[in-house]
């Protein structure tokens, strides 16, 4: 059984319907979840952060709220049935993020949001909790490429890209 952690940009796609540039993303995860042989998580923080996804994808195409509301209440009923697992962050989790939000913003000169940081973190500590190689799903470019260039998390994740590479760089490790 493989697993799997997904960013809150790889996710999104799970429950919107787009145009044609997002339909290869949208039926890729949504396979990806509802395939009953993988084990797949979000962080914690993922669940506040797909209320903000979805309502930003509600104002970017005048969406209703009732749109919102369905797609918000498929996320949770994904979470309720397992089909999602919450892992919880824990202040180890969060001691790491700071660690990566350094060498990303300082070191690298790179705009890394926490909560991507954050998710990223939990990701690794599940794969090292559980003693296998997690599957790291994210739309999020900037994310991908710096998390590509760490022995940390190419050692113990597969990064997966969700979208179309850029600069020759390819979207998964």
């Amino acid at each position: 059984m493989v697993t799997y952690l997904l960013d809150t940009s790889a996710l999104q796609y799970r429950y919107v319907s787009g145009d044609k540039a997002t339909a290869a993303e949208t039926r890729r995860i949504r396979r990806l979840v509802s395939d009953s042989r993988h084990v797949c998580y979000v962080a914690d923080l993922t669940v506040l952060e797909m209320a903000s996804t979805l309502a930003k994808r509600c104002r970017k195409a005048s969406l209703s709220e009732g749109a919102f509301d369905r797609m918000d209440r498929r996320f949770l009923r994904d979470v309720s049935q397992e089909r999602l697992r919450v892992r919880t962050t824990t202040m180890r989790d969060m001691i790491r993020a700071r660690h990566l939000l350094r060498f990303a913003g300082v070191i690298r000169k790179r705009d890394l949001g926490t909560g991507d940081a954050m998710i990223a973190s939990s990701c690794l500590a599940l794969a090292q909790e559980a003693r296998v190689r997690v599957v790291f799903y994210t739309a999020d470019w900037t994310l991908y490429t710096i998390l590509r260039d760490l022995d940390a998390f190419t050692s113990a994740l597969r990064l997966r890209y969700v979208g179309k590479p850029k600069g020759g760089i390819p979207a998964s490790t």
